[in-house]
């Protein structure tokens, strides 16, 4: 990414006024994961605190929550309707509540600055080439979240928030075409929400 729009160049001057203790990972590692996912061999691996909240039965599945948007909210609310989206078309039905006080998923339209500190990144341009980040349900701090990048164009957002959402289900990566794929470097993105994904989710679920 050689050459920034203004508003990502704004994002990177006040990205860079903060501090960035013990990172881990560095502008070129992140370069190096493109079209390459990383634990692609890891066991998928039920996320608790959505128990109860996934329906299997037969091939139908549904998926209901009660969510909250922060951040920067029209980043937040549009990730909301392409989980949706995407979603449908792979077969699996999420519904949305929308509940504040009582929310099982945050969508969180994150700053460079908490993409940088919540991912220990060494550089904050590393960022700009992440489009989402769905924490574990242990952290400290985002137990609940998942964090979606405004600064990346919006051609990735909708596959990318699918992704992310994947991962609060406990879906890990795959190389196998699927929507827990990567994109290539080069050419088309081709990935989709396959069968094999969703039946992943009523895997872990059942």
């Amino acid at each position: 990414m050689s050459q920034f729009d203004r508003k990502q160049k704004k994002a990177l001057r006040s990205c860079r006024t903060q501090e960035i203790s013990s990172c881990g990972l560095t502008l070129d590692k992140i370069k190096s994961l493109i079209g390459k996912p990383a634990g692609a061999d890891k066991k998928d691996e039920i996320n608790p605190d959505y128990k109860g909240k996934v329906s299997v039965k037969g091939d139908k599945i549904v998926i209901t929550l009660k969510y909250i948007l922060t951040g920067n909210v029209d980043r937040a609310r549009a990730a909301l309707k392409n989980i949706v989206d995407v979603y449908a078309k792979g077969g699996v039905t999420v519904e949305f509540t929308a509940n504040a006080a009582n929310h099982d998923l945050r969508i969180h339209g994150a700053s460079l600055v908490e993409f940088t500190q919540g991912l220990k990144l060494c550089d904050c341009e590393a960022a700009l080439y992440i489009g989402g980040w769905a924490p574990s349900y242990k952290h400290y701090k985002w137990s609940k979240s998942l964090l979606v990048n405004p600064l990346v164009h919006k051609d990735y957002w909708k596959l990318s928030d699918a992704h992310e959402f994947g991962h609060k289900l406990g879906l890990k990566h795959r190389e196998d075409g699927g929507f827990m794929d990567y994109p290539p470097k080069k050419g088309r993105d081709r990935r989709k929400f396959s069968t094999n994904d969703k039946k992943r989710i009523a895997d872990l679920y059942r």
